[in-house]
């Protein structure tokens, strides 16, 4: 807890597809596994965490409340009085709930995976971040920022060369990464995620991986 409340990690993209709302369930699960107090906003109409959970028998007990309003700032604010880390997925597109969900944000990810119009759409939201940092009401403490480069292909070229290319350009990334990994797709069918299936698996050291570097990014 910081000065009485939680964080809040907003997961942000203009693009779908790019994995937000796996790696939105990744972080808040590890975080979770890893002694903090966790809980999860679903703010995509998609519903995507909302429903991954629902697939659970019996659920996690990780906390997801959904709230596609221009009131989950508040909302989020109202969480992070009781929890240590809150989690806020975000629609694939502009909207004003992401953009309330950043105006609270300590920390945004911006997942991308390693395609042209990935890149173009992470670039866009480096862009509404640097806006709403621009703001009155967050000039004097603006948001943190990272890319995730995630569903990366082991071993392939293109995504060292998307990283390598947007690392020269000046943007933060993460040095985690999210593999596209079968697992995944199994673990999420039962409302889990790698670590609860198997924590010593390729997929759950890239999910602590990622996790311990939000976890620094925070401060913590």
């Amino acid at each position: 807890m910081r000065n009485g409340t939680g964080a809040i990690v907003v997961m942000a993209t203009l693009k779908g597809g790019s994995g937000k709302s796996t790696a939105a369930a990744c972080l808040a699960a590890h975080c979770q596994l890893g002694g903090l107090r966790t809980a999860m906003i679903d703010a995509d109409p998609q519903a995507s965490l909302l429903h991954w959970q629902g697939l659970g028998d019996p659920p996690l007990d990780l906390p997801v409340v959904a709230d596609t309003s221009e009131a989950v700032a508040q909302r989020a604010r109202e969480l992070a009085r009781d929890v240590e880390l809150v989690v806020i997925d975000t629609a694939g597109f502009r909207n004003r709930t992401m953009i309330e969900a950043l105006s609270v944000a300590d920390l945004a990810v911006i997942p991308i995976k390693a395609s042209p119009l990935d890149i173009a759409a992470a670039i866009d939201t480096v862009r509404l971040i640097e806006e709403v940092n621009a703001t009155e009401e967050r000039r004097m403490r603006p948001m943190g920022y990272r890319l995730l480069l995630t569903q990366v292909t082991v071993g392939s070229a293109v995504a060292r060369h998307v990283r390598s290319e947007l690392a020269q350009s000046g943007f933060a990334l993460f040095e985690a990464e999210l593999a596209n990994r079968v697992v995944y797709a199994e673990a999420s069918l039962v409302g889990r995620m790698p670590i609860h299936i198997d924590a010593d698996s390729a997929a759950a050291r890239d999910g602590e991986a990622f996790a311990r570097e939000v976890r620094g990014a925070l401060g913590w």
